[in-house]
Formats: C-alpha cells, sequence, structure tokens
C-alpha cells in the first residue's frame, strides 16, 4: 500500500513539473518577471519607427554603442578600431574638463566616418577617482553640488542622488554637449555614464524625476535622440514625456559589464532554495546560466561573454529599436598606459570587460550571429535626421 502510494506521489510530482515546464516554454516568462515599457507610440499616419526609417514593420533594429569614448586615452584607438569592423557603428563621447584633446580627435574620425555616429555621454560621476582624476566641465562655483570633496566629479550613482541639484545638473549636462560642439563634434544622440541620469532624485526639494528631466531637456534643447532605461517603472513619466514631445528613444535599453555583476542584477542570493529557484527562471526567462564567475583574462572571458550576448540578445531583441551598450578600449597605441581600474570593480576587471568586448564585438561569429537573426544594425545619425524631419 505504501509502495502504491509512493508511485502515486511520484506520478502527481512528475505530472506537475511537466505541466511547469511546459508553461515555462510557452510563456514569455521575462514579461511576467521583469517590468518593461511599451514601444514608443506610432506616428501620425500609423507608423512604426522602423517603417518611418524604410525598413518592414516588425524588423528589429539594433544600436551597438561604445561607451565613455574620450574619456581616458586607452578607450579611443580600441572603440575605432572596434567600429571599423562594422558591427559597431555608434559610440558616445564622455566629456569632462580636461580631454579636449580626444574631443577634437574624435570629431575629425567623425567626419571621415559618415556612417557612424558620435552622440555625448553624460558624466555626473568619476569612478577612477584620483587613479584617473576629473572634473565636471563648469567651475565649482557654478555647480557646487555637482562635486565630491576631493574636488572631483562623484564617485558613485548614490552620492549624485543624494546631493546633485538637478537644476546645477541641467547646467552641467548643456554644458557638455556645448563643448562638444564647440570642439567640432557634429552630435547626433545622448546617453549616460554608469546609467546616472535615469536614476531618481532624492535631493532635497526635488521631485523623483528631476535627474532624468534635466537630461531629457538637454535633449528637447538640441532636438537630440536620447537614452533611458525602459527596464525601471520609476521612469514611466518621464518616458511618457519623451513620446509625447516625439524625442525618440530605445524602446529596449540593455548591456553587460562584469559578468558577476548579473548574479546581484537577477537576485541570486538567498537561500539554497530561493537560489535553485532563481536560476531556473533566468534560464527560463534569458537563457543564461547563473551564478556567473568572472574570468582571470581576457583569452577565458571572450568565449563566455560571447555566448551570453548571443543568448540575450536573441532573446531581448524584439521588433523595434534596441540599443546595446558595450565598453570598448585599446592598450596598443598609447605609449604603455593602461586601462584604469574604477573603484566599483575588483581589481584587473575594467581591462579584461573593454579588451574582451572589443574582441567579440570586432569578431565575424558576432556578425554572422546578427545576420542570422535578421537583426539590423543602424546609427544615431538616421534618428536624429528623422527628428529633424519631425521639426519641417
Amino acid at each position: 500500500m505504501k509502495a502504491k502510494f509512493l508511485r502515486s506521489k511520484k506520478i502527481y510530482f512528475l505530472l506537475f513539473l511537466s505541466i511547469g515546464i511546459f508553461l515555462l516554454n510557452t510563456i514569455d516568462i521575462s514579461k511576467l518577471l521583469v517590468f518593461k515599457m511599451s514601444n514608443a507610440p506610432l506616428n501620425e499616419k500609423g507608423l512604426t519607427l522602423a517603417e518611418q526609417l524604410g525598413y518592414e514593420k516588425n524588423t528589429k533594429l539594433l544600436v551597438v554603442n561604445s561607451d565613455d569614448t574620450a574619456a581616458h586615452p586607452t578607450f579611443m584607438d580600441g572603440v575605432f578600431e572596434t567600429m571599423k569592423s562594422g558591427v559597431v557603428k555608434s559610440t558616445s563621447i564622455l566629456v569632462h574638463d580636461h580631454n579636449e584633446q580626444e574631443i577634437e580627435k574624435a570629431a575629425a574620425i567623425s567626419k571621415l566616418h559618415p556612417n557612424w555616429s558620435f552622440g555625448v555621454h553624460l558624466m555626473l560621476t568619476n569612478e577612477y577617482q584620483n587613479r584617473y582624476p576629473w572634473k565636471p566641465v563648469l567651475p565649482k562655483s557654478k555647480v557646487p553640488s555637482l562635486y565630491n570633496s576631493e574636488g572631483l566629479a562623484w564617485e558613485k550613482i548614490e552620492e549624485v542622488e543624494k546631493f546633485a541639484n538637478p537644476k546645477e545638473v541641467f547646467l552641467e549636462l548643456d554644458a557638455q554637449v556645448q563643448k562638444a560642439l564647440r570642439l567640432g563634434l557634429e552630435v547626433s544622440h545622448l546617453d549616460s555614464h554608469m546609467g546616472t541620469v535615469y536614476r531618481n532624485s532624492y535631493y532635497p526639494g526635488a521631485d523623483i524625476d528631476d535627474l532624468r528631466m534635466a537630461a531629457v531637456k538637454v535633449a528637447k534643447k538640441y532636438n537630440l535622440p536620447i537614452t533611458v532605461n525602459t527596464f525601471d517603472k520609476d521612469a514611466q513619466a518621464i518616458i511618457q514625456y519623451i513620446d509625447n514631445n516625439q524625442i525618440i528613444r530605445p524602446d529596449t535599453f540593455f548591456g553587460f559589464y562584469e559578468l558577476e555583476e548579473m548574479n546581484a542584477h537577477m537576485s541570486y542570493k538567498g537561500s539554497k532554495l530561493k537560489k535553485w529557484i532563481t536560476a531556473l527562471v533566468v534560464n527560463f526567462a534569458f537563457a543564461f546560466d547563473i551564478p556567473y564567475e568572472n574570468k582571470l583574462n581576457v583569452s577565458e572571458d571572450v568565449p563566455v561573454r560571447i555566448e551570453i550576448l548571443k543568448s540575450a540578445l536573441k532573446k531581448i531583441v524584439k521588433p523595434g529599436l534596441n540599443h546595446f551598450y558595450m565598453h570598448a578600449a585599446s592598450e596598443e597605441h598609447t605609449n604603455e598606459i593602461k586601462i584604469p581600474n574604477g573603484f566599483n570593480h575588483k581589481t584587473g576587471l575594467d581591462r579584461i570587460v573593454r579588451l574582451a568586448d572589443a574582441e567579440v564585438w570586432s569578431s565575424n561569429e558576432m556578425k554572422s550571429f546578427l545576420e542570422n537573426e535578421k537583426i539590423v544594425i543602424i546609427n544615431y545619425n538616421v534618428l536624429k535626421e528623422l527628428m529633424e524631419q519631425r521639426k519641417q
């Protein structure tokens, strides 16, 4: 009798497990577990953004953007060498107080490559601090809340959330765009260093959207596309404002830096059971296996990174405008200047990530993958032109 009962329990367990696996495979779990803003609205003629650009309605458009260009000498040649490989057609220039030479070089390169787009990587933080110090463009007398006690830009995002006056943020971000234009850069779009301008403001007396609004006001002033965190519930109001003002923004915005960071992002913590369930759900939803472990060198990191990226792109990129951010660098042409290490990562990881990203996004494997997935690579020049047409 007991054996029969146990067999019955086993049958029911296997039945429920089978049903669960079937449901996980047929339902897009990511939609149930992860918030994401809806795609940008259709235009007055009922056309999607893809159709407005001359593509089929359900085309998967992808901008692959290399961040942080001009912030440091090693973030220059590596970016442009990667872009010559053909997959990365967009980059964003970080503008700080002492990188005029790098910005002028980027501006000169932009003239030689009209099929590349060059945005401004709006900056309120410097994660390197005294390892490679930089300040805001405007002096402390004009934007005192954007400086830390060391006289540099804030190190951490949380510090900007608490201490940065949004009115001064607008002045600084505007000054960064003006400096880029003055040095000859034809700016195609705006995005954010460390995602800082996508965050909530907790400055005394400020509204929660004021950091985001400061950046969006700059985009509106210069009539430029802007990125925004489409997976953030708190950004719903500002994204609605963006759409109402016909500012172009991505439908999906994502990217990866060091691999172990993804463990925390996927909430891989708690009891063994919770970790097991989390890993199972993440695998079904995003085709990722967690936990990840950081690799000790570039050659080990590249094959792992490329497989993760292919899984993510296949799962996350949908019809509409998708933005993927990456970070390329090179140490080959910098007279022994090494990639700096930020205080928010383990020693050596910044170097591994940036060199690996450069190799991955220069590879024929990634190029072939995107072609096979029918993902169309574009840049922000065409999106900027579309915004200019809307003004006419």
